[in-house]
Parts: C-alpha cells; sequence; structure tokens
C-alpha cells in the first residue's frame, strides 16, 4: 500500500513540473520584449523628416518666413503721396509780366503807365508766394482755392505789388484752370478779374507748377505773364 501511494505522488509531480516550464520559458521571452523599447510606427517618415529639417538652410527658412507687404497707397483724404497730394500746399514762384499799352496815355491827366511809374520797359520779374488749398474729388475732377502774393518791377528798382484769389479746377492731377480776383495799390483801378491755367509736373517729391495768367483792363492796361515754381 505504501508503495502504491509514493508512486501516485511521485507521477503527480512529474506532470506538474512538465506543465510549469513551458509557462515559465514562454513569460521570459514576453519580459524580454517589454524591456526592449518600442520602434516608431513608420520609421521611414521620421528618418526622412528628420532629414529634412537637417537639410534646410537658414536661407531656405527664411523663404519660409511670409514677410509682410507694405500697404497699397490709397487715395485717402490725407492725399495721393507728400508732399505733392496734401491736401494744402504752397511754394515759391517766379515769373515775368508783360503790360500793355504801357505807353499810352490810358491815365487820369492823359499820362501814361511809363511816365506815372517811370518804367523803362513793360516787360517785368516777378516774384511771389503761393498758397492752395485742394478739395480731393476721388477721380479726375478736383476743386482748387488759390491765394498768391507777387511783387514786379525790382529789375526797374520798382516795388509794385499785388494779391490774388482764385478758385478753380485740376484736372486728372495735373492740369489746373481758375478765375478770380486781382488787387494792386492803384487808387484808380485798384482791382481787375483774373485768369489763370497752367500745368504741374512732378519732379521726385515735388511740383513744379507752370502757369499762365491774364489780367484785363478796360483802360487798355492789361497784364499777361507766366509763372513757375515749386510745391511742398
Amino acid at each position: 500500500m505504501k508503495t502504491l501511494l509514493a508512486i501516485i505522488v511521485f507521477s503527480t509531480a512529474v506532470t506538474t513540473s512538465a506543465f510549469a516550464q513551458p509557462a515559465d520559458e514562454a513569460a521570459e521571452p514576453a519580459a524580454d520584449q517589454a524591456s526592449e523599447p518600442s520602434a516608431p510606427a513608420h520609421p521611414q517618415k521620421h528618418v526622412s523628416a528628420t532629414t529634412e529639417a537637417a537639410l534646410e538652410t537658414p536661407a531656405a527658412l527664411e523663404t519660409k518666413v511670409t514677410k509682410p507687404t507694405a500697404p497699397a497707397t490709397d487715395e485717402t483724404d490725407e492725399g495721393w503721396s507728400r508732399p505733392a497730394g496734401r491736401r494744402f500746399a504752397h511754394g515759391f514762384r517766379l515769373g515775368w509780366m508783360y503790360i500793355q499799352g504801357w505807353d499810352k496815355p490810358t491815365r487820369d491827366g492823359g499820362m501814361s503807365l511809363k511816365d506815372e511809374l517811370k518804367l523803362k520797359t513793360p516787360n517785368m520779374m516777378l516774384l511771389g508766394y503761393e498758397g492752395f488749398y485742394r478739395i480731393v474729388g476721388h477721380s479726375w475732377l478736383n476743386v482748387l482755392m488759390v491765394g498768391n502774393v507777387t511783387v514786379s518791377g525790382l529789375e526797374q528798382s520798382k516795388f509794385i505789388p499785388a494779391a490774388s484769389g482764385l478758385i478753380g479746377f485740376e484736372l486728372d492731377r495735373n492740369f489746373q484752370i481758375g478765375i478770380g480776383v486781382n488787387l494792386t495799390p492803384d487808387p484808380q483801378s485798384p482791382s481787375h478779374m483774373i485768369a489763370a491755367a497752367g500745368w504741374t509736373p512732378r519732379v521726385g517729391s515735388i511740383q513744379t507748377p507752370l502757369h499762365f495768367f491774364y489780367v484785363p483792363d478796360a483802360s487798355g492796361n492789361s497784364r499777361m505773364g507766366a509763372t513757375i515754381g515749386m510745391n511742398w
């Protein structure tokens, strides 16, 4: 009986060890596999992205940065561009003036301007200053209000001042035309009408107005001339 019990216990131990050993051996590779770092899911993508980033030069990276573009210059209420397009502009004027009938008896007492003012020639140099205000129309037509003061006769040692105020139009930002009043310190004919027209080309950032004017006179001493200058 003891012998039979010993055989049963021995066979049970052998069977248990045979089933237990493969489980332990199967667990070891799993543990080893768990200890190894996991490989990236997409190794090729990872390598290519890293390579591209390494190959990019500073110049290539700089081109990727979107540089802000300068805003377009719109025709706002402040004008087109400085200084030519500002609403108010001003500048000096140089010019020439011719007096019609300067040697004819058109003055009181039968005198002429030549005798009264002791002029040597009907041609005179003009020196003046002008300012104008532009009402921008945002199209091909603008409105102008102009005022200027001039002095003539300096080359003949004379000082003959005059002041003018005009209202007119500006066509296509270049051509101007206007009409207004001209005042002189002349007791016989202190006020006259004046008409002017001209062209204002741009030279760089300034304007160079070239204008012609005409001042009619019922007595025969009409004046005409031209001025050129600079605006800023």
